[in-house]
């Protein structure tokens, strides 16, 4: 039997002399032409490496005598690098380690790339990443979403610790998402919340209608001491998701039934006569559940107080959720930690920077209607000297 099989670096030698010969050809053409059409002499070559898929070649690129002829050949190969580092870092970002990074680019282009090395490479967005959290904001967004994520971070001399990454999103007063705000604290609380929505502020922040959040510990008395002029909307998903768990499997679809009514009226005096009905109903079997619902109903039905066009996107925390996912689907391909703090800043960064150029010139979903209301609340909260 014939054996038709290809020595692999045979081939790749034959690959380079071939790219070798195109380029150089490509080259010495570039410089007549410079020559025919600007005149000057030659002034020999120097020599320049280029790594590819079937390794490195070693070019002679032509010289023109006063320096003034550059090949334009190796543009595109820069932008080639350039649109690969993205690509590493875009890796990185999707929450691949660093090794695996280093074995794709080296599968692509040829070289070796080592986990150092693209840690090197995630380490230059540090500044880009400061300056998107230090950015000025607008002194006026219609509405912020505020959540967290907990994340296993390795901290030197202590080992491995959970830590709170808080994130903010904002909906501009023309409709459009920003990312306003993420960190990394050591607990999730009143202090916390306090201090993040204080920094907002330095930052440019000064009028807000309404905070969409989930029952975060100390997040309503922050947003009444930093923004007292500014509603509370607690996020009615995350409230419908804890009610089931703290019922009985066989009463959760009714119990479920009876809230939805809540939650999906109308207006206000739909949504209490049907809070009445659920409390008439549940208050014997559940009492701590109904008495909770009863308790927060204000704030789990501030998003009455809006334009209906607006409430199915301000009645829960919904829109940051999904950042959360992405943040959270990048944590579970990195074993669930960290190496660093600013591992899990990056990686935040990466997501944020991501979702805001998805929606960059998408208004949030109604505003289009509401923009005139939404103005008039505005105005009528934040009156203008």
């Amino acid at each position: 039997m014939h054996d038709f099989s290809i020595d692999r670096s045979w081939l790749d030698a034959v690959v380079r002399e071939a790219v070798k010969q195109a380029l150089e050809t490509v080259m010495e053409l570039e410089r007549e032409v410079f020559l025919a059409e600007w005149g000057g002499k030659k002034n020999g070559y120097y020599e320049r490496g280029l790594v590819t898929k079937h390794g490195p070649v070693r070019l002679r690129v032509p010289r023109e005598r006063d320096g003034r002829f550059h090949t334009a050949l190796f543009a595109p190969y820069r932008r080639r690098m350039e649109d690969l580092e993205a690509f590493a870092l875009a890796m990185y970002a999707a929450g691949i380690s660093t090794r695996k990074v280093g074995e794709v680019l080296g599968y692509l282009l040829g070289g070796t790339y080592s986990a150092s090395t693209i840690s090197r490479i995630a380490e230059g967005v540090l500044p880009r990443l400061e300056a998107f959290r230090k950015r000025p904001l607008k002194p006026r967004y219609a509405f912020v979403y505020l959540d967290a994520l907990f994340v296993k971070v390795f901290q030197e001399n202590e080992g491995v610790a959970t830590e709170a990454a808080y994130l903010a999103l904002g909906i501009t007063e023309e409709g459009y998402r920003e990312v306003l705000g993420f960190w990394l604290l050591p607990t999730e609380s009143s202090t916390g919340w306090g201090d993040l929505l204080l920094e907002l502020k330095e930052r440019g922040l000064e009028e807000v209608l309404l905070f969409i959040t989930d029952e975060l510990p100390g997040v309503e008395t922050a947003i009444k001491r930093v923004y007292p002029k500014a509603h509370w909307q607690l996020c009615t998903v995350h409230k419908l998701r804890s009610t089931l768990r703290r019922v009985r499997r066989k009463d959760q679809d009714a119990v479920l039934r009876d809230l939805s009514s809540i939650v999906r009226a109308s207006d206000r005096n739909e949504a209490l006569k049907a809070l009445n009905s659920f409390r008439g109903r549940w208050a014997d079997k559940y009492p701590q559940v109904v008495a909770s619902w009863i308790q927060h109903s204000a704030a789990l039905l501030r998003f009455l107080d809006y334009p209906k066009a607006l409430q199915p996107v301000i009645k829960s925390a919904n829109l940051l959720e999904r950042m959360i996912k992405e943040v959270k689907r990048t944590t579970k391909t990195r074993d669930n930690t960290f190496p660093t703090p600013d591992a899990v800043l990056k990686v935040i960064y990466f997501v944020a920077e991501r979702y805001e150029a998805q929606f960059q010139t998408r208004k949030l979903q109604g505003f289009q209607q509401a923009e005139d209301e939404i103005r008039a609340i505005f105005n009528l909260r934040y009156p203008q000297a």
